[in-house]
């Protein structure tokens, strides 16, 4: 019986040891799962962690490149207008010119051509640097003055003003100059005839 007492008292002790050993293993796994779980969590965090600094250093490209991008087209913009403001610019100026030489009596060919009126007509008065006829279309008095670049002919001949007598058939190219019609180009078609005697 006292045999039989160690023999249980020995199986008893190894089955307490056994249990132990069981529990130790638990205790063991408990811990590698919880230890694997905590490097899990910390590699997710991690790895949002790069993720959102990879959203905020695309961000920050992306607003930069729009910014350049921005930039480019209002320095594009700009210089169209300057570009704009510059052809008006050149623009009143050539306007400026072209009037400036209507006023001096169409001195440039362009204006002068562009403003030419023509008319024919009977000389009705001869001044020092006017001259008066009728219209023979429109029937209508028309005063006209010369200068310096007006060019007056009878028969391809460059004659003066005075030359011109009362009667005289003409055709005569103008231009305005203010309120007075400048004569470009004057020719007698057909001189009066001499009253008889």
């Amino acid at each position: 019986m006292r045999k039989l007492m160690m023999a249980v008292g020995a199986v008893a002790a190894l089955a307490m040891a056994s249990g132990c050993s069981k529990r130790d293993n638990v205790a063991e796994q408990r811990q590698d799962v919880a230890e694997a779980q905590s490097e899990a969590q910390q590699k997710t965090a991690e790895i949002r962690q790069e993720e959102r600094q990879d959203i905020a250093r695309t961000q920050q490209d992306a607003r930069e490149d729009i910014a350049e991008t921005r930039g480019e087209a209002n320095q594009e913009v700009a210089n169209a207008q300057q570009d704009v403001r510059e052809e008006q610019s050149d623009l009143a100026k050539a306007e400026r010119e072209r009037g400036e030489d209507l006023a001096q009596g169409g001195s440039g060919t362009t204006g002068a051509t562009a403003a030419a009126t023509n008319v024919q007509g009977r000389v009705l008065d001869t001044g020092r640097d006017t001259l008066t006829l009728v219209d023979t279309v429109s029937n209508r008095q028309i005063k006209l003055k010369t200068n310096d670049q007006s060019r007056i002919l009878h028969d391809n001949h460059p004659v003066k003003l005075g030359d011109i007598k009362e009667g005289d058939q003409v055709r005569a190219s103008y231009v305005a100059d203010g309120k007075d019609l400048v004569v470009r180009e004057l020719s007698i078609t057909q001189p009066a005839t001499p009253a008889p005697k």
